[in-house]
């Protein structure tokens, strides 16, 4: 015995136009993919590192101008140690602006120039040829990296006149 073909089933949950339309919203899914890549592919910094966001910065990634003075001067010239340091605190909140307004032990200039940071005495310590007194850190030189890092960071802390 046959029986006669079933009729289609009637699916009343398709929507019969649905694959009339994907064609054409192929191309507007792949255009907003391609934007939400091209927007969020550069985003791999965080708050804590806003360079990421402003701009390139001078310092060497995972170093800030704050780690090198930690690593390389605080040993003499933190709050607690600043009498060995010839009295340069360089761990106490307000630098770099309180550069602007303390004056070197061996020459009475300022430590930074607010006319022109990037010749600051601060910065010319860290040469061969300081001026006066010994090259920073002591029994040893700041790689370039680290010196641009510092350069950079003082410049931005410039005090508005």
């Amino acid at each position: 015995m046959s029986f006669p073909p079933l009729a289609p089933v009637l699916d009343l949950s398709a929507n019969p136009f649905a694959a009339a339309r994907r064609p054409s919203r192929a191309p507007l899914a792949t255009l907003f993919a391609a934007a939400l890549l091209a927007t969020t592919a550069g985003c791999a910094g965080g708050l804590d590192e806003p360079e990421r966001f402003t701009g390139a910065s001078s310092c060497a990634p995972g170093t800030t101008a704050s780690s090198i003075l930690q690593a390389q001067c605080f040993a003499c010239h933190s709050t607690e140690t600043k009498a060995t340091g010839a009295n340069l605190d360089l761990q106490a909140a307000g630098l770099p602006g309180r550069l602007y307004t303390t004056n070197a032990a061996c020459n009475s200039q300022p430590m930074a120039d607010s006319a022109n940071p990037s010749q600051s005495f601060f910065l010319k310590k860290l040469t061969a040829s300081p001026g006066c007194g010994a090259r920073m850190p002591q029994g040893g030189a700041l790689n370039a990296a680290d010196t641009a890092c510092l350069t950079e960071w003082l410049v931005a802390g410039k005090p508005n006149p």
